[in-house]
């Protein structure tokens, strides 16, 4: 749906996009694999991690601020929450996976296979995350260019102005 907007309310409606796109790109695609290189543990995937949900916090604070802004302005930080949430679906997938390949690893007797395991494991356990990245950064430059011609999809306009949609299609409330 289009929503007519100025120039400085569309930059406003870009914001949650590019704020996520970073995220995405610092945190996961180059702070992530460049902690694993340098080997420095399991603090290498939670800087990133707690980074990252740092910035999805100030998301929401900032998302409840747009809900007195223009339109079109709150419904893309809407739609970035949204893709958040699937964000965070990924890390719990991870953590699960995670968590089951390290209390494999403890059943195991030889310190020098349970290393190997739980080196496998956490190789195996990040690919979920990964591939939401990927999807997500996709998404998230899909929602960049929508925002950048003043649009927002259907449903989301659906979900929070109900009325106003049936109204435009000719559907009488009476």
């Amino acid at each position: 749906m289009y929503l007519e907007a100025e120039p400085a309310e569309v930059k406003q409606a870009k914001a949650p996009h590019e704020l996520f796109m970073v995220n995405l790109l610092l945190f996961h695609l180059l702070m992530t694999p460049a902690a694993i290189v340098i080997d420095i543990g399991t603090w290498g995937l939670l800087l990133p991690l707690s980074l990252s949900l740092t910035v999805m916090g100030y998301s929401l604070w900032r998302a409840r601020r747009a809900e007195r802004q223009h339109r079109l302005v709150m419904l893309h930080w809407k739609l970035a929450l949204r893709r958040y949430r699937v964000l965070l679906i990924g890390y719990a997938i991870t953590a699960v996976i995670l968590l089951l390949g390290y209390l494999l690893t403890l059943a195991m007797d030889e310190g020098s296979m349970r290393q190997i395991m739980f080196t496998v494991i956490t190789r195996i356990g990040v690919v979920p995350l990964v591939v939401m990245v990927f999807v997500l950064a996709f998404l998230e430059s899909s929602g960049l260019s929508q925002a950048g011609s003043q649009e927002v999809p259907d449903w989301l306009f659906a979900r929070y102005f109900p009325d106003e949609l049936e109204q435009d299609n000719g559907v009488d409330n009476a």
